[in-house]
């Protein structure tokens, strides 16, 4: 989804497999990041991780081609040359065959643009990074939701199973992009793998 709350923790993502932190961060106009109008700023919640990052970010103009370009080529890159013939079961199993892939294949390439492959430009860039915090700033959403009579949660468009009696009881919710974990008073009750697909019910046997 391309909501901020799915944007931070991808980001993070991204800054701990390159390994470390650039001094700014060049972003475009997405309403998931940044406030539209005459001045764009950023988003409160990027702004704050940001801040935790002590990174810096720079707003692309409108109408910046040769920016958007150089995403592009690369988002392109991945859909030609990445993701056909490939079935993951889940987000986690996609990270995973794409760290493989990008290690064994997409670094190993000649960059014609940067004129070099890409892990020799990636080793000159890593040495100009800034060590991740430790520990890393927190980006887990937190929901509060109602449970429905017949004892799910609906989380993000997904029905999630709990524990028999909580049916129309107040929850709250930690969500994260690989998982989710359901509160009752303080009290986790459930917890689940995250699922993608709309309108999916997901079933603990123990629950049933």
């Amino acid at each position: 989804a391309q909501t901020t709350a799915d944007a931070l923790p991808a980001l993070l993502g991204c800054l701990a497999r390159l390994g470390g932190v650039p001094a700014k961060l060049v972003i475009d106009r997405d309403s998931s990041l940044v406030v539209q109008g005459r001045r764009p700023r950023l988003l409160d919640e990027l702004a704050g991780l940001l801040g935790a990052l002590s990174m810096g970010h720079i707003i692309l103009p409108r109408r910046s081609p040769e920016a958007k370009g150089s995403v592009e080529r690369t988002q392109g890159y991945l859909e030609t040359s990445f993701l056909p013939l490939r079935h993951p079961e889940n987000l986690a199993d996609l990270q995973d065959q794409h760290d493989g892939w990008a290690e064994q294949t997409a670094w190993r390439r000649y960059h014609r643009r940067i004129g070099s492959r890409v892990i020799d430009a990636l080793r000159v860039e890593r040495a100009e990074l800034a060590p991740l915090p430790d520990p890393l700033p927190e980006t887990d959403r937190r929901l509060e939701v109602r449970a429905s009579r017949d004892g799910f949660a609906r989380i993000a468009g997904v029905d999630y199973s709990l524990p028999p009696g909580y049916g129309l009881r107040r929850l709250s919710v930690r969500l994260s992009l690989g998982e989710l974990a359901i509160f009752c008073e303080g009290r986790q009750i459930a917890q689940h793998a995250r699922s993608y697909v709309p309108a999916d019910v997901i079933r603990d046997p123990e629950h049933m």
